[in-house]
């Protein structure tokens, strides 16, 4: 079981799920399904360059660098300043998306996911939060919001949402990497945010 725990936390790695959101939006039912494919294919480079592969470069580059004991960020001591950096990586890809005039789903589906970074970054400094669980609960947050604002049937993407919501929670706990409090905290962290912002952008 600690194995399977090890694989589903690796598999919903919270630097995974900003593209695998996006590729969810450009095939929800919105306006988003009628982009080119190379503009699909633009927007997707440009968000997973920012939110997944430099993220995950800078921590063993810190790790390597002695900045980082552990590139799990186990203690929530040593979270601030990694999370910060990858805010800014966040943030310059919202940047660039906007000027290549993305739609304004894309955009604010970025805001969510830079913001969510920043919310998870300044919480590290007292106390420790799953980014695996505010990931995911971000992306079931985007997926209602999404539902509720444009009255379309997201069932089946909300269900396996929420299935791997519950499996990774699972996981977490399984391996002794949070308190049950930092998974239900980062979880409703992750639904709450996002469903503000996507509801009412």
């Amino acid at each position: 079981m600690q194995i399977l725990a090890i694989i589903i936390s690796i598999i919903f790695n919270p630097f995974i799920m900003p593209p695998v959101g996006l590729l969810i939006l450009f095939n929800s039912g919105t306006y988003l399904d009628f982009l080119s494919f190379p503009q699909k294919r633009a927007i997707f480079i440009i968000l997973i360059t920012g939110t997944t592969i430099l993220p995950l470069i800078i921590f063993p580059f810190m790790r390597l660098q002695r900045m980082i004991s552990d590139i799990r960020l186990a203690d929530h001591r040593e979270r601030f300043l990694p999370l910060l950096i990858t805010f800014v990586f966040y943030s310059f890809t919202w940047y660039m998306l906007s000027r290549m005039n993305a739609p304004g789903l894309v955009s604010t589906y970025t805001i969510t996911a830079s913001l969510a970074i920043l919310i998870c970054a300044l919480i590290s400094l007292k106390y420790k939060i799953s980014l695996h669980m505010t990931a995911l609960g971000a992306l079931a947050g985007m997926l209602l919001a999404v539902a509720f604002r444009f009255n379309i049937n997201l069932h089946l993407w909300l269900s396996l949402a929420f299935l791997a919501g519950g499996l990774t929670g699972w996981a977490r706990l399984k391996l002794k990497a949070h308190k049950p409090s930092e998974v239900y905290l980062g979880y409703l962290s992750g639904v709450a945010l996002a469903f503000f912002m996507l509801y009412n952008y």
